[in-house]
């Protein structure tokens, strides 16, 4: 038997309440006065496992066994006869087999049929075990939204700056029968209702006289001789000076839309009327994400109004600490049209708080044109303020747990140990990661106290709690004496499941009478005091009554609290008057009322000392322990500050503070994707006669010319623009806006002329001038990479080109990337022809100050060129790849030579990321190694965080493999990469070489001296050797020598020498 179902408008409701019903994740069952389903949602079906039309018509009888139905039949009746809602929360097991606890709720509805009505039961069904079903039904309805959107045909057109129209689409005239000649002009408007001609005029005025976007719907006569609803929509383009010079317009049939919006309108309070009734809030959004529809519950539970909340109005009741996350979620989802799911606060009307859970899935038509969204929100409160309750109870039983001091062992009832705190552990020699299964009483106890341990357990078993002596070896295999204090862990019927024990260490105490008798004090009191403080260790204690009166103070209280016995019976806020309304205050307060644990911390002013405080309550007051954090939060104070100031220097050039070389990638790239088809430029420059001013006068001199250009720079360009030193005399700018060439020269230019006004170093003036090269995007690049070489060149040309001057780059300039191949081709036969020679720089021990290191340095002498800079032939190396065969021949030689030193000196190899790549990597430092006969452990190969950011786990496997050969690992250039610290964390070097970009300040520059004592600590602290770079003066050296570093290396010992040379210098001895 099936329910009927209504035909004509009322079908159409029926439908669209129907469609609306099965969007929601709740199952809803309409039952009529016969108690059959008249209604049943998608939801419903899914859990009662029948399709809808097993179930219309039919009755619980039909479904269930008769003694289940009797019941529900009759609770529908009662809901029918007398109005009130029911809930009843019951188990269930699903069709496969699934247990779910399920709250039903049952409410009536009267629906007038004429002079009479016609009531109906309305059951709705929470899972409240798993949420999560909201989101399988909402998608379930995605079909049903797929035949909303239909496309419709568009007729472009476009018009002069006066509104004349020029041009129009050939569907115009098959669609009002007039001529493109008769339409042009004003002649379109022949075919305009005369009804909406006037409006229509007026509104394209409007658009003429401001310029703003046409968009205004009207009819049009059709060939059929009918008026059809259009909508017009045109936006204006302007020239150079702003003028509009052309109209572009689309023409759209909407008349279907039209006549379904009024056939919507007529339908809206009938089938509105049907979603105010549902259980639970319900909205509707289109697909730019605004909200169209709440329903009633939604306007009654947070007091909006309609008007309110539609759009994006219902952000405004969401908790402001929520109110972001669930903006972006939701902004995330509508991007990707994927659903939507979030839990956060809503308000409700009376201004309390719920906890909500909002789950919404995207619609789409038949033909996949995405509709928009429709959710339920579900009220969650109760759930999970009662999970937070947990978690945060959970969490502070550990906290105690792992703070004790003592031995606290968690055992099952037959005495095996399921938990240890971190003090057991450390007793019995654990770490961490070691299983405690094996640590029972046979392993670790004396045979004779098996008795006394026995007879403990067997009384917690009971309920009571246990005190007992017994001796342990401890991890050094001596005995201790145990005072053990066990009580049962009961389960939800009172019944003990577990047994905690806290052992103490009374050794030292048996050795004289006195301490014996202390401690038994001390037991007396921890035992009778046992239910309330038992988890709670701390190093200082007090008891304060109902009243606030100081009952009990041990030495360490007394201590932290500067009072002594004169306090006991005064109250504790009259020692501690501007204490008596602040936060401390405030926490006692909670406890002393409420009667709960409270875990805080605290400054007191008084004192001038950071607390942790645990205060518990107790049968006539509270207890209070609290610890002394003062050191650890100015320590962690100061380490947070180093690190800030550790991550900015990485980023930006100490001695102008402008982005360095890496961030200044990082902003060209971000502006890239920003303003992917945008053009941008690119300016590189260096100074023309720096070098002259920087031998002449000196250092600070050329220091102090860098800033006072680096000034000038950022006070010529915009503040969309970015100023960046890359390098020595080099710096670039971004130049975002620049959408043609001119705004690029011009800004050269501006440049170029502020840098040739004379400068005043030390009191005297000094003149500079400025080589520019330019770039654009896309044209010359579309990386930062790319244009930035793109300019690099076309600043070469500048410079080539006399100076003083500034070129844009083009193809013509790509001769110099022919002198780039050129030193290519040279490096394939340069290590065949012995071409390549190392030279070594010291590493000078500070407490020896002798060598204890030799860092081997590449060299190229050309045969033409003469000797090579690194810098301009190692990049080319790791660029082909030539690399790894000339860091195997480096390898080699490195370790030779080493082996004729003696044996307390090192060698020390960089290895390069490209080598990381290579297979063989492991195998040549084996070989260099076995060939040389050197002992590893006087190999260091040094690595720079690079190798770290490209395949980290592949290299960090790498670097295991190496540190197996017995050779050391450092991390060379420490503190120039943003995360240099976090790597410390991922591989345990043996030695970090500090960056001398930190020492080069020294010793007047604040920050890096802050930054320089830091790394010294860190190196200290996790056991590795530090080592200093770029050392040039005896200030320098005093500086890194107090703060503890282990080695130095620069100019002020020593340049990098030859073989010969480095061994004469090995053998002088103490430098």
């Amino acid at each position: 038997m099936n329910a009927p179902t209504p035909e004509g408008p009322s079908r159409r409701s029926y439908n669209l309440f129907q469609y609306l019903m099965d969007g929601v994740a709740e199952p809803v069952i309409v039952k009529d006065a016969g108690s059959r389903f008249v209604f049943i949602n998608e939801a419903a079906c899914v859990l009662l496992g029948k399709d809808r039309n097993e179930l219309l018509g039919r009755t619980d009888h039909d479904l269930l066994p008769t003694e289940q139905a009797d019941k529900i039949v009759a609770l529908d009746r009662i809901v029918l006869s007398t109005g009130e809602g029911h809930e009843i929360e019951e188990q269930i097991t699903t069709p496969d087999g699934t247990s779910r606890t399920l709250l039903t709720k049952k409410r009536r509805v009267s629906i007038p049929t004429g002079s009479t009505e016609e009531k109906f039961v309305v059951v709705t069904i929470v899972d409240i075990t798993e949420l999560r079903g909201i989101e399988e039904t909402l998608r379930a309805s995605e079909e049903h939204y797929r035949s909303l959107v239909d496309l419709h045909p568009q007729v472009p057109w476009i018009a002069d700056g006066a509104g004349e129209v020029l041009e129009v689409g050939p569907r115009w005239s098959e669609l009002t029968g007039l001529g493109e000649k008769e339409t042009l002009g004003k002649g379109w408007a022949k075919a305009v209702h005369p009804q909406d001609a006037g409006a229509l005029q007026d509104a394209w005025r409007r658009s003429l006289t401001s310029g703003t976007p046409l968009d205004w719907e009207y009819r049009l006569l059709t060939t059929t001789g009918e008026y059809r609803w259009f909508r017009a929509r045109a936006a204006a383009k302007r020239d150079a000076d702003e003028k509009i010079v052309r109209w572009y317009g689309l023409l759209e049939d909407v008349d279907e839309r039209r006549r379904a919006a009024d056939a919507l309108r007529e339908s809206e309070a009938r089938f509105r009327a049907i979603a105010d009734d549902a259980p639970v809030m319900i909205w509707v959004a289109d697909p730019a994400g605004d909200t169209s529809f709440f329903n009633r519950l939604w306007l009654e539970t947070t007091g909006q109004t309609e008007a309110e909340a539609l759009g994006f109005g219902w952000v405004d009741v969401i908790h402001p600490d929520d109110r972001q996350a669930v903006q972006e979620i939701f902004f995330r989802a509508t991007a990707g049209k994927g659903p939507v799911r979030s839990e956060y606060r809503l308000r409700r009307a009376d201004g309390s708080w719920a906890w909500v859970i909002d789950v919404g899935q995207p619609r789409f038509s038949a033909d996949g044109t995405f509709l928009g969204y429709v959710g339920s929100v579900l009220d969650i409160t109760d759930r999970r303020a009662a999970e937070i309750a947990q978690q945060e109870a959970q969490a502070f039983i550990r906290s105690i747990f792992d703070s004790s001091p003592d031995c606290v062992r968690v055992l099952d009832l037959e005495g095996r140990p399921l938990l240890m705190n971190e003090a057991g552990r450390r007793i019995f020699g654990l770490n961490e990661d070691a299983p405690i299964t094996g640590q029972t009483w046979d392993s670790i106890g004396r045979a004779s106290d098996a008795h006394k341990v026995e007879a403990g357990w067997e009384s917690v078993r009971h309920g009571k709690t246990a005190r007992f002596e017994i001796t342990v070896r401890d991890a050094g295999g001596e005995e201790r004496c145990m005072d053990v204090i066990a009580a049962p862990i009961t389960d939800n019927l009172g019944k003990p499941s577990r047994i905690l024990s806290i052992w103490r260490d009374i050794t030292d105490a048996k050795l004289a009478s006195d301490e014996i008798s202390r401690a038994q004090k001390h037991a007396e009191a921890a035992a009778s005091q046992l239910s309330s403080v038992l988890e709670s260790t701390m190093d200082s204690v007090m008891l304060l009554d109902g009243d606030w009166r100081v009952r009990y103070l041990n030495e360490n209280a007394k201590k932290l609290l500067q009072i002594g016995d004169e306090a006991l019976g005064k109250k504790f806020w009259k020692l501690f008057p501007e204490e008596e309304m602040g936060n401390f205050a405030k926490h006692c307060r909670e406890v002393m009322e409420r009667r709960v644990r409270s875990f805080f911390e605290d400054h007191l002013p008084p004192l001038g000392r950071w607390v942790e405080a645990n205060a518990s309550p107790t049968q006539d007051g509270i207890s209070i322990f609290c610890r002394d954090i003062t050191e650890r939060r100015r320590a962690e104070e100061d380490t947070l500050l180093a690190q800030k100031q550790l991550a900015h220097m990485a980023r930006h050039d100490m001695l102008t503070g402008l982005p360095n070389r890496m961030f200044f990638r990082e902003c060209f790239e971000q502006a890239l994707n920003e303003s992917r088809h945008a053009r941008m430029a690119v300016l590189c420059l260096d100074l023309d006669g720096f070098k002259a001013i920087n031998d002449t006068l000196g250092h600070p001199a050329g220091d102090a010319l860098l800033r006072q250009v680096s000034q000038r720079l950022i006070q010529s360009v915009r503040t969309t623009e970015t100023v960046a030193r890359l390098g020595g005399d080099e710096f670039a700018i971004i130049q975002p806006l620049a959408k043609s060439r001119d705004e690029a020269f011009h800004l050269a230019q501006r440049l170029m002329d502020t840098l040739s006004e004379p400068f005043s170093i030390e009191g005297a003036a000094a003149t500079v001038g400025t080589s520019i090269g330019i770039a654009f995007a896309p044209e010359d690049g579309t990386s930062a990479d790319e244009l930035i070489k793109a300019a690099d060149i076309a600043l070469y040309s500048a410079k080539s080109s006399g100076r003083g001057t500034y070129r844009l780059f083009d193809v013509a300039m790509h001769a110099q990337l022919q002198a780039h191949q050129q030193m290519k081709v040279a490096m394939r036969d340069a290590l065949a022809n012995r071409e390549f020679e190392l030279h070594y720089q010291p590493l000078v021990n500070l407490e020896s100050r002798c060598v204890s290191c030799c860092e081997a340095l590449l060299r190229w002498r050309h045969p033409q060129r003469g000797m090579i800079a690194p810098s301009e032939f190692i990049p080319i190396a790791e660029e082909t790849g030539a690399i790894v065969l000339i860091g195997e021949w480096l390898l080699d030689e490195a370790c030779r030579e080493a082996a004729r030193w003696p044996e307390r000196v090192s060698v020390a190899v960089n290895l390069s990321p490209v080598q990381f790549k290579h297979r063989n990597l492991v195998g040549a430092v084996a070989n260099a190694l076995s060939s040389s006969r050197l002992d590893p452990a006087r190999l260091q190969l040094e690595i720079t965080e690079t190798v770290l950011l490209d395949e980290s786990e592949h290299n960090l496997e790498l670097l295991q493999d190496l540190r197996r050969l017995g050779v050391k690992i450092a991390m060379d250039d420490f503190g120039t990469g943003y995360s240099s610290l976090g790597y410390l964390r991922s591989f345990p070097f043996d030695k970090i070489k500090v960056d001398q970009a930190f020492v080069r300040d020294l010793p007047h520059g604040r920050e890096s001296l802050a930054i320089v004592k830091a790394v010294a600590g860190l190196g200290q602290s996790l056991g590795m050797t530090t080592t200093v770079e770029g050392v040039e003066t005896e200030d320098q050296l005093a500086i890194v020598n107090s703060e503890g570093f282990d080695e130095v290396q620069g100019y002020l010992f020593s340049r990098p020498l030859p073989a010969a040379e480095i061994s004469r210098l090995i053998a002088v001895g103490v430098l």
